[in-house]
């Protein structure tokens, strides 16, 4: 028999503290070092390639950068701040891209206006059909889907996954910052700089 539970690290299903100070809390300014957005490679497989199509179909641009530096930030983040953790998350970049491609999806105006939900519920439910559609695995739509609907799910209570976490700091970072130099939007020929 087949377990419904997901193997720990696969797809981000990792359980961490949802208090994003306790879940950061080893992380230290000192210890970051600068680094290149072209140093952070995205995934080139038919799943990302869905993301990217969804997102640059249905997205205004400065949405897409933001999903782009969300995934830049996260990136570098777990590089450098959780390398354990990066360590027993083999599919890590895939499924961390597809996330960040898809995590504000339900703010589409073609999408938003078909429904009274919240567009964070409507992106994961949108997230679920489309990676379906691209026949990803069960237990990485629902680690997909859930982060999306949880990506605005501040707490200090419980747990949330790996995924939800750093698609969670990531978010914050990249909604709150701007690409301050050539070198910081380096990545994608540059196509950040309107950030």
């Amino acid at each position: 028999m087949v377990s419904a539970e997901p193997l720990p690290g696969k797809y981000g299903w990792t359980a961490v503290p949802r208090d994003l100070a306790k879940f950061i809390a080893n992380t230290s300014a000192r210890n970051t070092k600068p680094a290149q957005a072209s140093s952070i490679e995205i995934p080139i497989t038919n799943l990302a390639g869905g993301a990217f199509e969804s997102a640059t179909n249905l997205l205004p641009d400065p949405t897409v950068n933001h999903c782009n530096r969300v995934f830049l930030y996260g990136s570098i983040i777990m590089q450098q701040h959780f390398p354990e953790l990066l360590a027993s998350w083999p599919d890590f970049p895939e499924t961390y891209y597809v996330t960040c491609m898809l995590h504000d999806i339900g703010t589409a105006p073609t999408l938003l206006t078909t429904s009274k939900m919240s567009f964070d519920f409507l992106g994961g439910i949108y997230a679920w059909d489309r990676l379906k559609e691209l026949k990803a695995e069960k237990d990485r739509v629902e680690a997909v889907a859930e982060a999306i609907i949880r990506h605005q799910d501040l707490g200090t209570t419980g747990e949330i996954s790996a995924l939800g976490a750093i698609i969670q700091v990531a978010t914050l970072l990249g909604a709150l910052s701007q690409c301050s130099s050539p070198a910081a939007c380096d990545c994608l020929g540059g196509k950040w700089e309107a950030c």
